[in-house]
């Protein structure tokens, strides 16, 4: 009675030591996370019509408006080449730009390209916060709203008077609240609807903009974005989806064009609609997107009216690909919009008006539009700058050549440079509106304006500071707690490590991988070079023929599952299996693996029951209920693949789970061993749930994973540990570090990487009517790490199966593997921290660390802490109650 009431009371210690330093962790991440994604906010006030400045040249009137009326139609995620490319199929849209009637341009968004983060780009032509790439997917935020922030829309409403209606994504009314006269918005997050989700914005079409009342209306299309989630952009439901929306296009275009001249043959005074067709972030070959590679970042503006005034591109077929290289940044819509429709430029935008859209405008208002801009644009670098100074135009007008002398990169500062800059224009305007001026300007906005979009500020450094500290004092409480709670770092008394030397090299290579851009992005590499050194590492150090073997089987395994889905950012548009299966003539190949996948894993839950000698009758229960399980995952993809999933096969899936893991025990109970029954019979539970989230060219995976766990026994099963080899080598990793190893490279074997452009939403809607915040972010996070989940039950499983006789010796391991685990995260986490504060200036901080960075969050908390402790520590109460009595029987290959 002593020796047990002193483990029990051991291990209320541990637990709420473990408990009370991971707190501390989470606590330090939270604060860390808080000061390094800040929300960005307004420096407050709007621009007003009395604060532009007055026409330093010979100009002393006001520039006119060149349009009354505005039609932006954003289509969600269209790529540049779905209008400019030879494979496009919006044909009416391309005969406008052949015909000089309509204006392209490539607009290159920024990361994170999601659409929350663009929209603010667009109508505030500023930079956003990384931190509106997470409040994009919250539905019921309102703290990113614009209603207390300058923008275009807000300009056109107050100083211009316009009246603005909205129809589709309900994103713009998170933006906008109460801006609009009329709206109707839709859920943006519903990625299983394809068509009424657009033609619930088309039927506004006919109603609201040709009979009703309106100065700019807002389209918002979700359904070319929706099929890119489900089906990529090479779907067949992508061509029909681009004549869809070419011909939203057409039928505004002749309304427009029917209203204008109605309206200027009724008024001299009345001016053009411009129409604005353009996309809020593209998508890659995988329909994704989120990230800053090519595809994902190139989207398109086309500019439709009477004044745009294009050269006509003509009808040669590749016409129109060099629109696929002209670049202008997605910010410079808010400036241009707003001097072409005579309203105050929005007060902090960064943008650059389109020089091609001005050439229409008379010189002389061309020029005071362009200073305009300029000092717009100068006002926001004071506003950051300290070294740029109050310009007198006064002095300028009387000292003109003296400023247009001054060579400003002799300039030390960047403000003292933008300041020359500014000032050079504006005295060469001062004596001409000529083109030397306007270079001038363009050379000025430019400058400053990409030196203040680089130029990332608002940090909160003191809550990073102190994230960082909790952090640190979390992983020297862990390091604590492992070195005396059966994991030892070092042994005290030989003094030498006791952890082994795979394990300190595999760490150590990660830690040092987090402080280069290219090894976080390609973070794949490493995973893959570990398992397969750690693999070999066991067949050189394998005291038998036997062993070496099954660790050169699970090798070359291993790198089939590598070259099943190119991912990262060099190699990710790379040939791999994954494309080859995905290809319309292999559909038959696809599905056929597929079904061999779900025969597979019922033949192995009948060959595991047949070995473990369960009762008949319950076991066939477990084994027909997982049928019907595999059967409902198996619908819901076919019904998928050909048109949109109903919500009954997923739920099934759902429901049948719930069965399977309370069947699984029942059954387990009475086999021969029952902890290990219940183990395996838990990991065969979740198998229809993991496959139902699942891409189907990925289902193989798991049978494969499943070959290389299989492998891992043999007629004389050692324990498994964190921190020794079974054979004592120092050289020989355990089953515990390749399991990690296999973990984290499973996560990217899936096709995922540090880019949020791998989150694939389409799987977070089965069995989803409606939107949920709650339930799509648990089957996102299922979806995403559904091969490390795996990897999770497995080595779950493989602990029971080798737990031996005794119930205390399994949980001493356990708290080993525990607390060795959390130390290696927060090691991870403590490491990125500490990378992220000093690259916050980092070119690429938006890009890469601050995805990698969220990625860890989900790590840490989503699968450490939930699944892999909580879950866990549940998992393992619940087979605990069995009897570990019985060792396990070795013979077993599955």
């Amino acid at each position: 009675m002593g020796a047990e009431h002193a483990r029990i009371q051991s291990g209320r210690r541990f637990a709420w030591a473990l408990v009370l330093l991971l707190a501390v962790e989470f606590l330090g991440m939270g604060l860390f996370a808080k000061g390094f994604f800040p929300y960005k906010k307004s420096a407050g006030g709007f621009a007003m019509p009395a604060d532009q400045p007055k026409d330093i040249g010979s100009n002393r009137t006001q520039p006119e408006a060149q349009y009354d009326r505005l039609v932006l139609m954003v289509i969600d995620a269209l790529r540049n080449d779905f209008v400019f490319g030879n494979e496009s199929q919006m044909a009416y849209t391309q005969q406008l730009l052949r015909t000089g009637k309509a204006r392209g341009f490539t607009a290159r968004a920024q990361a994170p390209t999601v659409t929350m983060p663009r929209l603010k780009a667009l109508m505030t032509g500023t930079v956003p916060g990384f931190l509106d790439a997470v409040l994009n997917i919250a539905e019921g935020d309102t703290s990113s709203s614009l209603q207390h922030q300058d923008s275009l829309l807000w300009q056109l409403r107050e100083n211009g008077g316009k009246r603005i209606n909205m129809f589709g994504d309900d994103t713009w009314l998170r933006l906008f609240p109460g801006l609009f006269a009329n709206a109707d918005g839709t859920s943006s997050f519903f990625v299983a609807d394809t068509v009424e989700v657009d033609n619930n914005v088309t039927r506004h079409v006919q109603s609201e903009i040709k009979q009703g009342e309106w100065d700019v209306t807002v389209l918002h299309y979700l359904g070319l974005d929706h099929i890119g989630h489900l089906a990529g952009p090479h779907s067949a439901l992508m061509g029909p989806k681009q004549r869809e929306m070419d011909g939203v296009v057409k039928d505004i275009h002749e309304i427009v064009m029917a209203q204008d001249r109605d309206r200027m043959a009724a008024s001299g005074n009345a001016r053009p609609t411009l129409m604005v067709v353009l996309g809020d972030h593209a998508m890659n070959e995988l329909g994704n997107h989120g990230g800053n590679s090519q595809l994902e970042t190139s989207t398109a503006f086309v500019f439709i009216g009477d004044n745009v005034n294009a050269q006509p591109l003509g009808d040669n077929k590749n016409a129109l690909v060099r629109l696929l290289t002209d670049e202008v940044a997605q910010s410079n819509l808010a400036p241009t919009l707003a001097l072409l429709l005579g309203v105050p430029i929005p007060k902090e935008s960064l943008g650059v008006p389109l020089p091609q859209l001005l050439e229409s405008v008379p010189l002389s208002q061309r020029m005071h539009m362009l200073q305009t801009a300029a000092t717009q644009i100068y006002a926001v670098v004071r506003a950051n700058e300290p070294t740029a100074l109050q310009v007198s135009l006064t002095e300028i007008r009387a000292h003109p050549h003296t400023y247009m002398a001054a060579d400003c990169h002799d300039q030390l500062l960047v403000g003292a440079q933008l300041q020359c800059l500014y000032m050079a224009a504006l005295a060469q305007h001062s004596l001409a509106a000529n083109d030397d001026a306007e270079r001038a300007y363009y050379t000025f906005m430019n400058a400053a304006s990409k030196h203040l979009s680089q130029a990332l500020d608002g940090y909160g450094l003191e809550y990073m500071g102190v994230g960082i500290a909790l952090l640190a004092v979390a992983t020297l409480g862990l390091l604590w707690l492992c070195q005396h709670n059966g994991a030892p770092i070092v042994h005290t008394k030989a003094r030498q490590l006791a952890v082994s030397i795979p394990a300190v090299v595999m760490w150590a290579s990660q830690l040092l991988a987090e402080q280069s851009t290219s090894l976080v992005e390609e973070e794949h590499q490493l995973w893959y070079f570990w398992v397969q050194t750690l693999l070999a590492l066991r067949a050189a150090t394998s005291t038998g023929t036997s062993g070496m073997l099954r660790s050169l089987a699970q090798m070359a395994v291993f790198r089939l599952v590598r070259a099943w889905n190119q991912t990262g950012q060099k190699w990710a548009g790379e040939p791999d299996i994954r494309g080859m299966l995905n290809a319309p003539s292999a559909a038959p190949l696809l599905w056929t693996l597929v079904i061999a996948v779900a025969l597979l894993v019922n033949f192995a839950c009948w060959a595991l029951h047949r070995h473990f000698r369960r009762p008949p009758g319950w076991s066939r229960v477990f084994r027909g209920l997982l049928a019907a399980a595999c059967a409902c995952a198996l619908a819901y993809h076919m019904q998928r693949a050909h048109t949109q999933p109903g919500t009954g096969p997923a739920r099934g899936v759902f429901v049948l789970t719930a069965l399977l893991v309370v069947i699984g025990c029942v059954v387990g109970s009475g086999a021969k061993t029952p902890a290990s029954a219940v183990a395996l019979d838990a990991l065969m539970s979740f198998m229809p749930l993991l496959l139902l989230l699942t891409r189907p060219h990925n289902h193989a995976l798991f049978a494969f994973f499943a070959a290389i766990f299989a492998l891992f026994f043999s007629n004389s099963s050692q324990p498994s540990s964190i921190s020794s080899s079974s054979t004592g080598h120092p050289l020989r990793p355990s089953r515990a570090l390749v399991l990690q190893a296999l973990a984290h490279a499973s996560f990217f074997a899936l096709g995922n990487s540090n880019s949020l452009a791998s989150v694939d939403l389409s799987n977070a809607y089965a069995g989803v009517s409606q939107y949920n915040e709650v339930m799509v972010g648990i089957l996102v996070f299922i979806s995403t790490w559904a091969g490390p989940v795996w990897w999770a039950m497995a080595g779950a499983a493989l602990l029971v199966l080798n737990a031996g006789p005794s119930r205390s010796q399994l949980l001493l391991r356990v708290r080993a593997l525990v607390a060795g685990a959390h130390l290696w995260q927060a090691l991870v986490l403590l490491s990125l921290s500490c990378v992220a504060t000093a690259m916050r200036s980092h070119l690429f901080v938006w890009s890469v660390f601050s995805p990698r960075y969220l990625y860890q969050i989900a790590w840490f908390a989503g699968f450490y802490l939930v699944c892999g402790t909580a879950i866990g520590f549940i998992w393992l109460a619940a087979t605990m109650r069995f009897s570990v009595h019985s060792s396990f029987v070795p013979a077993m290959h599955v």
